[in-house]
């Protein structure tokens, strides 16, 4: 078995397209990756079904765990919970262990707004080195079909990253204190693209402090199929919102 049974079943972690105990050369040994799914992943599913028991967070998905918790700023473990389980997917499913080049259209789509391919990289790059701490770099989609690249702090998503008013001020896991009459939640709408780990769980164990390398060898193992789906999608969904 690959995978660890939970105690609760509410909540599972994704099948994964590759064998977690193999690694991902030459980006996650088999250790890290190991870690990072079988027991990292399993804890914070399991805290998400444990906080989750019996409310109304019980039979929602993750995302929707994260963007209706988050205004409520007594769910602030709920939220952090969800919403790490969330990015350690989508991060992990990111990632092949068959990795083919990358796609002549995800090249075209990605360097019409960032000039080139390359440039794009080095903004991503120098956006995951400037992290302090723990947190995640993302490549994003807005409601118009726009890209840019932005980092989250600790457990922070894309869908709980941005406040949607001018006066809202970023506050950890909740906004819900900015905006106590809210009848909505009050965050802007970010589709992710990509996203990449710069918590140190990720990357201390092959790498130690090497952070330039561990982006580096991210870039050698990315799906660009899965990629260029998730470009597609978000540019139709950017599409049908005129």
């Amino acid at each position: 078995m690959s995978q660890r049974t939970l105690v609760a079943e509410y909540h599972q972690p994704s099948i994964l397209p590759y064998n977690p105990k193999k690694g991902l050369a030459p980006f996650l040994s088999a250790p890290s990756l190991d870690f990072l799914y079988n027991m990292r992943q399993v804890q914070l599913i399991e805290n998400v079904n444990r906080l989750s028991e019996g409310s109304e967070y019980e039979s929602k998905t993750l995302m929707h765990v994260i963007t209706d918790s988050a205004i409520d700023p007594n769910k602030i473990p709920l939220t952090n919970n969800a919403s790490q389980a969330w990015n350690i997917d989508f991060f992990l499913q990111t990632l092949t262990d068959d990795p083919r080049p990358l796609r002549d259209d995800v090249r075209r789509n990605i360097a019409e707004q960032f000039d080139t391919f390359e440039r794009f990289q080095e903004t991503f790059t120098q956006c995951a080195l400037a992290l302090f701490g723990n947190g995640w770099t993302w490549l994003v989609s807005n409601s118009s079909g726009q890209l840019s690249v932005m980092n989250t702090y600790n457990a922070g998503s894309p869908f709980t990253a941005l406040p949607s008013t001018k006066n809202a001020r970023p506050k950890s896991a909740s906004y819900a204190s900015i905006h106590p009459t809210v009848s909505r939640r009050p965050f802007t709408r970010l589709t992710p693209i990509i996203g990449l780990s710069m918590w140190q769980e990720a990357y201390l164990p092959d790498y130690a402090l090497d952070r330039e390398s561990y982006i580096k060898r991210f870039w050698e193992v990315i799906n660009w199929s899965v990629v260029s789906e998730r470009l597609v999608t978000s540019r139709n969904t950017s599409q049908s919102n005129y």
